[in-house]
C-alpha cells in the first residue's frame, strides 16, 4: 500500500531543506563574504542539488533576504527596550549599553563584518544594517536620557558604541572584550560627566 503524500509532510521537508540551505549560507559567507561564496559551493555544503539551491534562491538578492532574517532567528539583536528597565539609575544604564551590544558583536563579529564591509555592493543588506544602526542608536538615546548630553555628545557616545569601534579595539588593539567594556564605559561615563 502506498504512504499517503500529506502536504504537510512536503512543505515540512521543503523547510528543511530552505534552512539547510540557509545554515550553509550563512557558513559560508562567515569564512569568505557574501559576494566570495558561489551557489555552488553553498549547495555542495547543504548537500543538495545546485538545481535545488536555486529552486530556493533564485537569485543573490533573495539569498540575501533570507539569510538576514534566518540571522535574525538563530541570534536576534539586542532590544533597546531592556535598558528601560534601570531607568532611573543612570549609572547602571551605560554599562549596561556597552556590555549589551559589544556582547552582540562578539557573537555575530563575522557577519557583521562581512554585512558591513559588502553592503554598497548588495542593496539587500542595507535594510538589515540600517535596523542595526536604529538600534544602536535607540540604545544610546535610552542610556543617555536625562543627563543632559548635548547632541555632540550622544553623536560620540554613538560612535564609541560602534561595531568598527568595538572590532578595532578587539581586533588591532588586541584588548580582551573586558577590556574594551571597561574602557568604553569609562569615557563614556567621563564625557557625560559621570566620572
Amino acid at each position: 500500500m502506498p504512504r499517503p503524500y500529506t502536504m504537510a509532510k512536503r512543505l515540512a521537508k521543503l523547510e528543511e531543506i530552505r534552512h539547510q540551505i540557509l545554515d550553509a549560507a550563512l557558513a559560508l559567507h562567515a569564512e569568505r563574504g557574501i559576494l566570495g561564496t558561489k551557489p555552488a559551493e553553498i549547495a555542495a555544503r547543504a548537500n543538495v542539488a545546485l538545481a535545488t539551491y536555486y529552486k530556493h534562491f533564485p537569485s543573490l538578492g533573495a539569498l540575501v533576504q533570507a539569510c538576514t532574517t534566518r540571522g535574525r532567528e538563530l541570534l536576534p539583536p539586542p532590544d533597546p527596550q531592556t535598558m528601560r528597565i534601570d531607568s532611573r539609575d543612570l549609572a547602571g544604564r551605560i554599562p549596561m549599553m556597552v556590555r549589551t551590544l559589544f556582547d552582540y558583536y562578539q557573537a555575530r563579529e563575522l557577519w557583521l563584518y562581512t554585512g558591513r564591509t559588502e553592503e554598497r555592493f548588495i542593496p539587500e543588506l542595507q535594510p538589515a544594517l540600517a535596523g542595526q544602526r536604529a538600534a544602536r542608536e535607540a540604545f544610546v538615546q535610552t542610556a543617555l536620557a536625562e543627563t543632559g548630553a548635548s547632541r555632540e555628545t550622544a553623536a560620540v557616545a554613538t560612535a564609541l558604541v560602534d561595531f568598527w569601534t568595538w572590532r578595532t579595539m578587539r581586533r588591532d588593539a588586541g584588548l580582551t572584550q573586558e577590556e574594551v567594556i571597561h574602557a568604553v564605559t569609562i569615557t563614556i561615563q567621563r564625557i557625560i560627566g559621570l566620572q
